[in-house]
């Protein structure tokens, strides 16, 4: 019988930083991301975008170490997105960072009727266009 694979989330506390301080990633402008990261479909993003760069960021989070993810991240974008981006990540990266830093859950929690009425629009949106 062979050994399980560990869960690619295993190390998910090594990557994320001791600070959102240390986030030094780019605030403006098209942001290449390598290989490594990003090996099919777009791999250039803007981060002026806060849509794009939602994509980015769960990206980083989820295929980066932590020089990626302090490398492609600024705390303040990921602030203004976070409410948003914690629905993409898996559970176990969306807890680690949000007892790491308590200020991401609280924003999150001050959003979430925001975020909500945003889903409702999108799915009345993609139903209207199902119909027609």
């Amino acid at each position: 019988m062979s050994t399980p694979l560990p869960s690619r989330y295993a190390d998910i506390a090594a990557r994320v930083p001791r600070s959102l301080s240390d986030l030094r990633g780019p605030s403006t402008g098209e942001v290449p991301l390598p290989l490594r990261l990003c090996w099919s479909g777009m791999r250039a993003f803007d981060v002026g975008d806060p849509a794009i760069r939602l994509g980015m960021y769960q990206i980083v989070i989820a295929e980066g170490m932590l020089d990626d993810v302090e490398s492609y991240l600024d705390a303040r974008l990921l602030a203004e997105i976070w409410p948003r981006l914690r629905r993409l990540i898996h559970s176990a990266a969306r807890v680690e960072w949000e007892t790491r830093f308590p200020a991401l859950a609280a924003t999150a929690s001050a959003r979430e009727a925001e975020v909500r009425a945003e889903l409702l629009l999108a799915r009345e949106a993609i139903r209207a266009r199902a119909v027609s």
